[in-house]
């Protein structure tokens, strides 16, 4: 039987990010192990043909493979199973329009949806006519389960970690036990990938020192609780990792095979554990790797310290992505966020110090946030030392803590909201009407560029927080890219064209 694996199109503002591409991880894991048990697979990654832009109503577009060119590869593939990626509420409509396409052209398939939406919303998901089963939680394992059990009776009853439909009825499984040792699992299948149409993306550097970059994942889950946070889902909360020697033979074997110089590290708390970070940073050095890596995720400060951050310098990594989220300390403890702000100020200069550039995300427009809230948010960043900062709008999250929350506070009454963003948010909260957090979102952003401005015409600090991090002409023309790209000089080619 084949198996097919489906990345759809993406639908919606351009500023939600919808052209921001990345390899389908998930999707090449689970195709990885099912050929690791002898299972032929292909990956559709419709997104991967970023250059197909298509404006579907003002503001609005269509990124990715068409339907038309879609439906001849399903045609051609003609699976017996086809997964299908649904990773966000504001993406479901384009996975159900997928699967539309998919049971028109074969409708005795099976159509098995999966991702953090899909594991959050398992009833929901399956009210659609055209998904038949979801996987809840950690693919690989529950994936091949479903192949053996579809070739050999199609019963589904006996498989943990899905929902699935019987005689019209939605049922769920219990959940699935963990893969406790992941170097048992393969690298993902990017052999079934087109790499270079990653690799070859307007936007697969802009913010990196090095080109080509691709991503890579070393551990999974994360034992905190923040409440907006919806990895749990699928990796729950217990924190699981690859081995240091399992993960430098990836990065060895991407960097010989694919010429990747640097590598962007997806996980969800890649340094809880100091000495495993410690063994992967002394293991690529060992290896005399000339690469560069960040963590755009963000890295947990709470576990970092001088010699952490020192031996992760040393190893290639050059930025530091915080998850700080806010200055408040009501809110971090509102949130859950295990964290203090003397602590996080405290690792910042460090990290500068150091000489790696620091990056952090925030988070304002909490339910229960004021106007002082948010402003002791600004403050602190303000006063941070921090080279640069991306600032999201709270978002209710079907699966966390936060989504209930605001259906507590009578915030849902028109239900979700698909075009909703952090970027761009459409939710009103106690305090805020959603139009006023995106002005507010705006200004967070002009206080913290007037203030670095105001900042570095003191010489000595200027030199102290900024130029004594540029030692080599890499870290000069990384500096200038940057800042052209925080001008909105540098951007993506395809994209800009497609909004005129």
């Amino acid at each position: 039987m084949k198996i097919l694996l489906i990345n759809p199109a993406l639908t919606g503002n351009l500023s939600a990010g919808i052209g921001t591409i990345k390899v389908p991880l998930g999707l090449a894991y689970i195709a990885a192990y099912l050929e690791k048990h002898g299972d032929g697979v292909e990956i559709i990654d419709c997104l991967a043909y970023y250059d197909n832009v298509e404006e579907i109503e003002k503001g609005i577009f269509r990124i990715g493979l068409s339907e038309e060119k879609l439906a001849e590869r399903i045609k051609k593939a003609n699976p017996g199973i086809i997964g299908i990626s649904c990773a966000y509420t504001s993406y479901e409509r384009d996975s159900f329009r997928t699967a539309e396409i998919v049971k028109k052209i074969c409708p005795k398939s099976l159509v098995v949806f999966g991702g953090a939406h899909c594991s959050a919303n398992p009833e929901r998901v399956l009210k659609n006519k055209n998904v038949d089963v979801v996987v809840l939680g950690e693919g690989e394992i529950t994936f091949l389960n479903i192949v053996k059990s579809y070739e050999k009776n199609g019963k589904m009853g006996k498989i943990n970690g899905i929902a699935y439909k019987e005689k019209g009825k939605i049922k769920i499984n219990p959940t699935r036990e963990y893969i406790e040792n992941l170097d048992e699992i393969p690298f993902p299948a990017r052999h079934l990938l087109p790499m270079e149409r990653y690799l070859k993306h307007p936007q697969n550097s802009i913010a990196n020192m090095r080109k080509p970059t691709t991503e890579i994942v070393s551990s999974r889950g994360c034992p905190f609780s923040c409440i907006f946070c919806s990895i749990h889902t699928v990796w729950g909360k217990k924190w699981r990792a690859r081995s240091a020697g399992n993960v430098v033979d990836e990065i060895e074997m991407l960097s010989n095979k694919y010429g990747i110089r640097e590598f962007r590290f997806f996980d969800d708390n890649i340094s809880w554990d100091k000495k495993r970070i410690i063994e992967i940073c002394d293991e690529i050095i060992k290896r005399n790797l000339n690469i560069k890596w960040d963590t755009p995720n963000g890295v947990a400060i709470s576990t970092l310290n001088e010699e952490v951050l020192k031996k992760m310098k040393q190893a290639g990594y050059y930025k530091a992505v915080f998850g700080i989220e806010s200055g408040n300390e009501e809110t971090l403890k509102k949130i859950r966020k295990p964290l203090s702000v003397k602590y996080a100020k405290k690792i910042v200069r460090l990290a500068n110090k150091i000489g790696i550039w620091t990056w952090s995300t925030f988070v304002i427009g909490f339910p229960w946030e004021t106007k002082e809230d948010i402003k002791k948010t600004i403050d602190f960043i303000k006063n941070s030392d921090l080279d640069f900062i991306t600032v999201y709008i709270a978002q209710p999250y079907p699966g966390t803590e936060m989504y209930s929350l605001y259906e507590k506070e009578g915030l849902l009454e028109s239900g979700i909201d698909m075009q909703s963003t952090v970027a761009n948010t459409k939710y009103n909260t106690k305090y805020f009407k959603a139009e006023e957090l995106r002005e507010l979102q705006k200004r967070v952003y002009m206080e913290f560029f007037k203030s670095k401005i105001r900042g570095y015409a003191n010489p000595i600090k200027f030199y102290d927080k900024f130029l004594s991090k540029i030692r080599t002409l890499e870290d000069l023309w990384y500096v200038a890219r940057m800042f052209l790209n925080l001008i909105g000089k540098e951007y993506s080619p395809i994209y800009k064209t497609s909004e005129k």
